[in-house]
């Protein structure tokens, strides 16, 4: 992994959450995204390098360009790691952060809710992920 690369923190005991890692490698376009779980002792010691002190299981970060993004924003800046045919979710932009922020805190709060199967990402080469052990 190099300095300038893009990774993914999410909440690894979440089936909402781990769905959308699933996701994010279907429909990614290039193998450019590292993938890390909250809970993880390299999440621990790499966000607060970045100004996030108290990690918040309820959303997923992006770093990315040096910045750690949070929340909608976050999810918004994953749109360029997607394929072509996600380009139209770009539209959200145009929404105020705080709204898109609401939105998402409110599907944070039921994410468990939401989904109730497995939490398992499955068979994944280990070179993406940084740290499995929850």
């Amino acid at each position: 992994m190099s300095m300038n690369s893009s990774i993914v923190f999410y909440d690894a005991a979440c089936p909402f959450c781990s769905r959308v890692v699933r996701f994010i490698l279907k429909y990614e376009k290039d193998s450019k995204l590292f993938f890390s779980p909250l809970q993880s002792d390299y999440t621990k010691s790499f966000l607060p390098k970045y100004g996030v002190s108290e990690v918040d299981l309820s959303t997923f970060y992006l770093f990315h360009d040096d910045r750690v993004y949070s929340k909608s924003t976050a999810a918004l800046r994953l749109l360029p790691f997607l394929k072509w045919y996600w380009f139209f979710f770009n539209i959200f932009w145009i929404i105020p952060p705080f709204i898109r922020d609401y939105v998402y805190g409110v599907i944070a709060k039921y994410r468990y809710r939401l989904l109730r199967d497995t939490c398992e990402i499955g068979n994944l080469s280990d070179e993406r992920f940084l740290e499995k052990k929850v």
